[in-house]
C-alpha cells in the first residue's frame, strides 16, 4: 500500500508490517517479512522501485528480523536490538519458519542472518536525499525499541509499542517504559503511524493502546490482591475476546494470555516491592 508519495507499507503480510522509504539515495527499508516466500517477493518489490541502501530494525523478535538475510544492505539497529537478535538460535528461526511457511524454509535455512552491524544508543539520524530519517529509542515492548520518523512524510513507524485492534505482547521488555515511550510518541508531529502489527492509524489510537495496557495491569493487581497464586491468574485472566491476533500469529492466542499473566503477576506480586508509578498521558 502506497501510504504517501515516498512511503509503502505492507500490513496484511503475516507476521509483523513492513515498509520502506523511497529517497534520492536509495531505499531504506523498515523491518523485514518473517515468511522467507514473503521476503522473496518484497525484495523483488523494492528493487523494481530501486537500490536499497538500509534495513532498520525496530526490535529483536523474529517476525522482524528473519527476512533479514534476504536483502544484501547493512541493517541498523538499537544496541539491545542487535544483542537480543544475536541471541536468538538459529534452530529458533527455522522452526518457526517450518511452522507458517514451510515452502519458505530451504530458503532461509541456506542463507546466513544479517544482523544490525551499525547501531546507536538514544539516537540517530539518516540522511538519504531529501529525506532525513529518524531513529528514536522507545523501550517498552522491547527493551531495544525503535521508533523511526520520517517527517517529511509525517509518517511514525512505531514496531510493536503499538498493536492496532489487535492482541499486545506484554511480557518481553519493560510495560512501564512503554507507557513512558507511548506519552513521548504522542508528542511528535506526525499524521500517520504504521503499528508493528494491524493497520494504519493515527495518534488518537494511543490512548487505546494505554488503555488496554493499563487495563492489563489492573486486572492482574487485583488477582494478587486476592491471593491468587500465578497458576490461578493464568486461568482466571484472559483478554482473548477483545482483540484478534494479527495475521500469522493466530495459533499464539492462548500462550500470549498466559505469557502475558505470568509477566505482570511475577511484576506485581508484593514480595517484588513497590511497581514503578505509571505516569500521566
Amino acid at each position: 500500500m502506497q501510504l504517501t508519495k515516498n512511503i509503502f507499507v505492507e500490513t496484511k503480510i503475516g507476521g509483523c508490517n513492513v515498509g520502506y522509504v523511497l529517497t534520492g539515495g536509495g531505499i531504506v527499508l523498515i523491518d523485514s517479512p518473517q515468511r522467507p516466500t514473503v521476503a522473496c517477493e518484497w525484495a523483488k518489490e523494492i528493487a523494481s522501485k530501486g537500490e536499497p541502501k538500509y534495513l532498520i530494525n525496530t526490535e529483536c523478535h523474529r517476525d522482524h528480523f528473519t527476512g533479514n538475510c534476504f536483502f544484501k544492505v547493512p541493517v541498523i539497529g538499537q544496541e539491545k536490538t542487535r544483542e537480543g537478535i544475536l541471541s536468538v538460535p538459529k534452530r529458533d528461526i527455522l522452526s518457526r519458519v517450518a511452522v507458517i511457511d514451510p515452502e519458505g524454509y530451504p530458503l532461509v535455512a541456506e542463507r546466513e542472518p544479517n544482523p544490525p552491524s551499525i547501531t546507536f544508543s538514544d539516537r540517530l539520524t539518516l540522511h538519504s536525499g531529501r529525506h532525513t530519517i529518524e531513529l528514536i529509542h522507545h523501550p517498552g515492548h522491547t527493551m531495544g525499541q525503535t521508533s523511526v520518523l520520517i517527517p517529511e512524510e509525517r509518517v511514525l513507524f512505531t514496531g510493536d509499542n503499538v498493536f492496532y485492534k489487535t492482541q499486545s505482547f506484554l511480557h518481553s521488555g519493560d510495560i512501564y517504559l512503554w507507557l513512558e515511550s507511548l506519552s513521548e510518541i504522542e508528542k511528535l508531529d506526525v499524521d500517520y503511524i504504521v503499528p508493528g502489527h494491524g493497520e494504519v492509524c493515527g495518534k488518537s489510537y494511543l490512548r487505546e493502546q494505554r488503555a488496554f495496557i493499563l487495563e492489563w495491569i489492573d486486572r492482574v493487581k487485583e488477582a494478587v490482591e486476592r491471593g491468587w497464586t500465578k497458576e490461578e491468574a493464568i486461568r482466571g485472566i484472559s483478554f482473548a475476546d477483545r482483540y484478534p491476533m494479527s495475521p500469522g500469529t493466530e495459533d499464539l492466542m492462548q500462550k500470549v494470555q498466559k505469557n502475558n499473566v505470568s509477566y505482570l503477576y511475577d511484576l506485581l506480586k508484593p514480595e517484588r516491592g513497590n511497581s514503578p508509578s505509571v505516569p500521566s498521558f
